[in-house]
């Protein structure tokens, strides 16, 4: 199992941090070009598109995975019926640009939806042969995959952007990924559809894919109702500086969460009976996520101006307040990452529903508190409180109800990361009282001067240099970590 983890590690982590760039590099590239407003409106589509990209799915993929009774003949039916779920998913998500033209009163989302509608056909397309290759431990051709489509998606929007197509742009990436990644995909799982259907696979994995499903839909409601509702009741620039700072704080735990998260369950299905090795390996993977999550939360709070200002421009200063505020909750997101997998992992995905239904109906009630005051930033300061209060219930929930343990065994993992932190808060808020900010790039660079030296201090210090060495190097192969 540590040679399939370790190996998962490596090409996730070529995948993710590649595709992260090339997503920052791109954004940054057209926020320079486009408007606050232009992103605002294509933040609506994308908000729609994430559902959309739900059912597709519809719990399939991390069925697939979890289920060890899956064949190579129930993949082709799977993947049959998929062809059937692309065409009425595509076709809906066409006709959903009338309603959201009326709603909205912008009436080129019925044009603009019928362009999108080929990624969501792709999204369903895609979502068998994926967890087939994750299935085998082919982490390698995903993650290479996910570049290569990243590249092309990551061009076209730049040439695009460069030839004056607006929001066109920002929708042209996501149309050429979404058609690489299922061809290329569909290519190297060797996959195809049969002309011979039944609906046992859909039987044994309807269980599972439908529990996962309501999580994933109560989830996507509690993360995307504080845009949809700015879209409705403020301006087209409040949405687009707004959705800049939530996507920025999503981020880090993408690129740290993501090398781990897409290989938890196909590592840890084979486990699913030993909840020894599952905790071991959890609080493993929480303590090297606390030693990174709460400082960086920490440093992007007090730099959050500079890196708006830096890499955005001035047209986007709106966004740089909020960006602080929500900042405060990246620990809590990065640490709850986690949560899911282990609960697929212990076949506990309706406990992982009612988990999210939780926390999801606390997300909606305090962004609605958020979105009446009229301002993002009160939004921003709403959802701290709740990312944070969810958080905590999260953490609780995975080591009383999946590991048959205490928070309290948690929270000795999280020492290191929270010392560490408190010592930046010392130091960072201590520059800033005396040291004025005339410069943003100075300011930036200081920042991160400072974040490197009293991360690397404390973690020798408390030994947390070794301990990451010990995961990672000669002496974790010796002592046989994660056995």
């Amino acid at each position: 199992m540590r040679k399939l983890f370790l190996s998962g590690f490596l090409y996730t982590a070529i995948g993710r941090y590649s595709n992260v760039l090339i997503s920052i590099l791109v954004d940054i590239f057209l926020s320079r070009i486009l408007s606050p407003s232009d992103y605002g409106v294509v933040a609506v589509l994308i908000i729609v598109l994430a559902l959309f990209q739900l059912f597709s799915d519809a719990g399939i993929g991390a069925a697939v995975i979890q289920h060890e009774e899956i064949t190579s003949n129930d993949l082709r039916i799977l993947f049959t019926f998929s062809f059937i779920l692309a065409i009425f998913l595509a076709i809906v998500f066409g006709l959903v640009g009338l309603p959201l033209s009326t709603f909205y009163h912008y009436k080129a989302y019925s044009k603009l939806t019928w362009f999108l509608s080929l990624a969501v056909g792709c999204f369903a397309l895609v979502a068998v042969p994926k967890a087939a290759l994750l299935r085998q431990k082919k982490f390698k051709e995903v993650n290479y995959i996910a570049v290569l489509s990243g590249v092309f998606g990551g061009v076209s929007g730049v040439v695009v952007a460069l030839l004056g197509g607006g929001v066109y742009a920002l929708l042209v990436n996501t149309v050429v990924n979404s058609v690489i990644n299922f061809l290329l995909t569909v290519w190297n799982s060797k996959i195809l559809p049969t002309t011979k259907v039944n609906l046992q696979p859909i039987r044994k994995i309807y269980s599972f894919a439908t529990n996962q499903l309501g999580f994933n839909i109560v989830t996507y409601i509690a993360h995307n109702l504080d845009s949809i509702l700015i879209a409705k009741f403020m301006s087209a620039d409040q949405l687009g500086n707004y959705n800049k700072a939530y996507r920025l704080i999503l981020y880090p735990t993408s690129m740290f969460n993501g090398l781990i998260t897409p290989i938890l369950l196909p590592v840890l299905a084979e486990k699913q009976s030993n909840i020894l090795v599952i905790r071991k390996v959890y609080l493993k993977l929480q303590h090297l996520t606390a030693l990174i999550a709460i400082p960086l939360s920490v440093f992007l709070f007090f730099s959050a101006d500079s890196i708006i200002n830096v890499f955005y421009g001035k047209n986007w200063h709106s966004a740089s307040l909020p960006f602080a505020i929500l900042s405060l909750s990246i620990w809590t997101q990065m640490l709850n990452a986690n949560a899911e997998a282990i609960f697929q992992a212990r076949s506990k995905v309706k406990k992982l529903l009612k988990i999210g239904i939780y926390t999801s109906t606390f997300d909606v009630v305090f962004t609605i508190i958020g979105v009446m005051s009229g301002s993002v930033i009160t939004v921003a300061f709403a959802l701290l409180i709740s990312f944070s209060f969810n958080g905590i219930y999260v953490l609780y929930s995975v080591m009383h109800d999946a590991l048959d343990s205490n928070l309290w065994v948690l929270i000795k993992e999280l020492k290191s990361g929270i010392i560490i932190g408190m010592g930046l808060v010392v130091v960072l808020g201590f520059y800033g009282l005396i040291f004025s900010h005339s410069d943003p790039l100075v300011d930036l660079l200081t920042h991160s001067f400072l974040f490197i030296s009293v991360f690397c201090l404390f973690s020798l210090v408390l030994g947390e240099i070794a301990e990451i060495k010990l995961i990672f190097g000669k002496k974790f192969r010796n002592k046989g970590h994660l056995k």
